[in-house]
């Protein structure tokens, strides 16, 4: 690593530590996003899916990247999860994106590659991207925590903290039009409520300004397959919010 890159990651540790200590979690976004959506939840179409303001600054005013705040993620010791982590899972996708995703956390195989949703539901949540007529490339993939929870457990309170600046920065960073939230423990954590999945699917939320649509984590559809229709009726209001596929 070289002497401009090194201080470029300590800037954004220090970036991140301020924004932790201040409690921050979220960037503010001028028009909240009011719309609701009536889901269809015929499951016909499914074919079980075969088919603003970004950039934060660091102290020193120069501007953060996606690239060097992985740099700071790849050495941060801010909770626990550090201690067992094979890799630090960032990101993935479209740095530009107008559709993120946000899971949980990262499993086994994320952990060894360092990427997310990269096992089997990562495959299953490529085909729902596929089937709404876009590719992983498009979209910009994340997790709430950029560590392995051990023996695959849902993330603690405290952990979950620690990584907000993180998740923080990289929506901020990537500005997207839209967020699809996937799973109870993300969407727990993103909409700070403990309301059940099935509850808070079906209509847009508002996020800081930046619209959000709840579905069930893909792992989830793997055991529970009798559910991809609901997930199907999530994506389709995805689409006509950001008016995919229409013509």
């Amino acid at each position: 690593m070289s002497m401009s890159d090194s201080a470029a990651r300590d800037q954004a540790i220090q970036h991140l530590r301020r924004l932790e200590a201040e409690g921050v979690w979220g960037v503010r976004r001028s028009e909240p996003a009011k719309q609701e959506v009536k889901l269809a939840t015929n499951d016909s179409d499914l074919q079980t899916f075969s088919s603003p303001t970004a950039g934060g600054q660091s102290p020193s005013g120069e501007s953060l990247t996606l690239e060097t705040l992985a740099a700071a993620a790849r050495d941060c010791q801010l909770c626990r999860l550090c201690e067992e982590r094979t890799n630090v899972v960032w990101g993935v996708g479209n740095p530009d994106a107008r559709l993120m995703f946000i899971g949980e956390g990262p499993g086994r195989d994320e952990d060894i590659q360092g990427e997310p949703f990269v096992g089997a539901a990562g495959r299953l949540l490529n085909k729902i991207i596929e089937a709404m007529g876009l590719r992983r490339e498009d979209v910009y993939i994340a997790n709430t925590v950029k560590c392995r929870p051990p023996h695959n457990r849902n993330p603690a309170e405290d952990e979950l903290a620690a990584c907000r600046p993180y998740l923080m920065q990289q929506v901020d960073l990537v500005s997207p039009e839209m967020i699809v939230v996937l799973g109870r423990v993300a969407m727990q954590a993103i909409l700070a409520t403990d309301a059940p999945l099935g509850r808070m699917r079906g209509r847009v939320h508002e996020w800081n300004g930046i619209p959000v649509i709840c579905t069930y984590h893909p792992a989830y559809l793997l055991r529970t397959p009798e559910d991809k229709g609901k997930t199907w009726a999530d994506m389709q209001a995805v689409m006509q919010q950001l008016g995919i596929g229409q013509q």
